[in-house]
């Protein structure tokens, strides 16, 4: 069987190339993530899924717009603190509001304006 040609999306010089190239190669290394865990061993799974309808049926959030809603815990979940989601606060959020404000917590810097380390 003849080897099948894949490209890919070369995040650095912003066009399509060939993984195989050692220019690519470089690429990959500075731009690889380390993949992420699924939703359910984050913590999200089924039962998640019926806390978060909880949440925004008791605001009186429409059914028709839960998709434009996230359910913000405070302080953020830590499943390894306390894996249980009804022992936080938990406030429904505008998905933008939700994104920016776990942004925000996501990226603190100190006052030099580098990254502050998670631990």
């Amino acid at each position: 069987m003849a080897k099948r040609n894949t490209v890919s999306w070369c995040a650095v010089k912003r066009r399509i190339c060939d993984p195989a190239s050692p220019a690519c190669q470089q690429c990959e290394k500075r731009v690889s993530r380390p993949k992420r865990e699924s939703p359910g061993a984050r913590g999200y799974g089924g039962t998640w899924r019926k806390i978060r309808e909880e949440v925004l049926q008791g605001s009186g959030i429409p059914r028709h717009l839960w998709p434009e809603y996230d359910v913000d815990h405070n302080p953020p979940y830590n499943p390894e603190m306390e894996p249980d989601h009804r022992k936080y606060v938990l406030v429904p959020r505008l998905r933008s509001e939700h994104s920016r404000k776990t942004a925000t917590e996501d990226n603190k810097r100190d006052y030099k304006g580098r990254f502050i380390k998670k631990k």
